[in-house]
């Protein structure tokens, strides 16, 4: 009767484990990574999704203003007697991710049908990037990898 395992057998175990985990352990944190590039594309999404809501909802105009360096934004009602700030914040920007446009404040504008005019932004990362695309005609934002 044999009890136990080898030590050629617990070597062989080893060697697997350790080329399975090396081959997997890199794509685990560029996950990671895509991740963070996700979120923020994800977040501007979003406030670009609820500035065209409140366009349509209240039928005036509203544009959406980001500082691509510092990742902070800004949404104003815009009409012929006021100009008033609706919402501000900053993105969380993390693991190396940045904003990049070719104006130095990229700008989306929605006109009360919901209509949109704007500035390319991408998101960059270590691994990758994504496009924040604003359909003209429906006003959706769209993320792309690309």
């Amino acid at each position: 009767m044999r009890r136990g395992f080898t030590l050629v057998e617990l070597l062989v175990v080893i060697a697997i484990l350790g080329i399975t985990s090396a081959a997997v352990v890199p794509a685990f944190a560029r996950a990671t990574r895509d991740d963070a590039v996700t979120r923020a594309a994800r977040d501007f999404e979003r406030v670009v999704a609820s500035a065209r809501e409140t366009a349509l909802t209240r039928a005036v105009r509203v544009r959406v203003t980001i500082v691509p360096e510092t990742g902070r934004y800004w949404v104003q009602v815009e009409s012929a007697s006021d100009l008033s700030a609706l919402d501000s914040g900053v993105f969380a920007l993390s693991g190396g991710v940045r904003f990049q446009s070719p104006v130095p404040r990229p700008s989306v504008a929605f006109d009360p049908l919901g209509v949109a005019d704007g500035d390319s932004l991408l998101v960059l990362g270590p691994t990758g990037a994504m496009a924040l695309v604003i359909d003209r005609w429906t006003g959706e934002a769209h993320v792309q990898a690309r």
